[in-house]
């Protein structure tokens, strides 16, 4: 397993195709050719984090390259220079992919175990109502913009009764507490730190408590799928990285010490709080409910004018790789003894 920056990534892909025409193919393990690389695109150090923790990456016949971002949007724009095979992301920024007309397909769908991301007002406002014409936080393209719309929504609110503050997701904690937001959308660890020092400060919602329901994505793009040497890696990983999920929630200790601690720089105090709150979460088996909700996506961004049309989402859901995946997950959460949550 190895870690590298977008730049240093399309060099390596370079330098490893060439000559490669002429040359023999390997002998395959488990079905994996020698020489394969799934180029892995992250957020946070998360996925890196958990596979170097849990171990599940061990004796893995092919390498992988995590590469480091910090949203959904830039994963999309790596999928489509064709520097990654694989990438996790929200919502939104999967519904940006089919928007933009990207290759890739979904492989995997998670969903968040209770609230893991919050509408947080400062003080002195106490519904969302109250946002109209206020100044709120939340970023373009990502997940987070999607959960707004949803609870701006519940007042009969959209993104025209606001003043959007777009700023990076490492900045929503930061525009807040400087008082140049009224209101901000905020990960468990954000709006963590936010109320302990503003104890006064109001939560108006949480994504478990809007429709519909916010699943996250891992998608693949088509060229690694069309590749047979790949396409078997991918269902490799795939299963390491479903066993890393129930790793991970049954090794919280370690969990909080190796990410939250040593990555994200929270006390261990704080790291209870943000899991006990919704920091964790499962896969769940790809389907028509998963595209049904991220056809709602789209539905409430075109409402909102935060695009210009409609679009169907279909294109990211296809039914051989479905099958590939919901088998894998039925398999290893039976091996583990824990049944598939739906």
């Amino acid at each position: 397993m190895t870690v590298c920056s977008a730049a240093a990534l399309a060099a390596s892909v370079t330098a490893g195709t060439a000559g490669s025409s002429a040359a023999a193919v390997p002998a395959a393990k488990g079905g994996i050719p020698s020489g394969i690389t799934l180029n892995v695109g992250d957020q946070n150090q998360s996925a890196e984090t958990l596979m170097a923790s849990s171990g599940l990456l061990k004796g893995a016949p092919y390498k992988v390259n995590f590469v480091e971002f910090s949203n959904g949007p830039l994963i999309d724009a790596a999928l489509a220079s064709d520097k990654l095979d694989l990438g996790a992301m929200g919502d939104t920024p999967a519904e940006g992919a089919v928007g933009e007309h990207l290759a890739v397909k979904a492989v995997l769908t998670s969903l968040a175990q209770g609230a893991s991301s919050w509408l947080v007002a400062r003080p002195g406002i106490t519904s969302i109502a109250q946002l109209k014409g206020k100044k709120v936080a939340y970023t373009t393209g990502t997940a987070q913009q999607a959960f707004a719309l949803r609870a701006l929504a519940t007042a009969g609110l959209t993104q025209h009764d606001v003043q959007q503050v777009n700023v990076t997701l490492q900045q929503l904690g930061t525009v807040i507490e400087s008082g140049n937001a009224d209101a901000s959308i905020l990960s468990v660890q954000y709006k963590t730190d936010y109320l302990e020092q503003k104890p006064d400060a109001k939560v108006l919602a949480n994504n478990a408590t809007t429709k519909p329901p916010a699943y996250g994505y891992t998608v693949a793009t088509t060229a690694a799928l069309d590749n047979p040497g790949k396409l078997a890696a991918i269902k490799d990983y795939i299963r390491r990285d479903i066993e890393a999920n129930i790793w991970e929630r049954s090794h919280r200790s370690q969990w909080i010490q190796d990410y939250y601690v040593d990555v994200e720089h929270q006390t261990t105090q704080q790291a209870k709080t943000i899991l006990a709150a919704g920091g964790l979460s499962h896969f769940v088996p790809i389907g028509k409910k998963q595209q049904n909700a991220l056809q709602g996506v789209v539905k409430l961004l075109v409402k909102s004018g935060a695009i210009p049309k409609s679009f169907s989402v279909a294109p990211l859901y296809s039914t051989k790789i479905e099958a590939i995946s919901n088998g894998i997950l039925n398999q290893v959460t039976a091996g583990k003894g824990q049944a598939v949550q739906g």
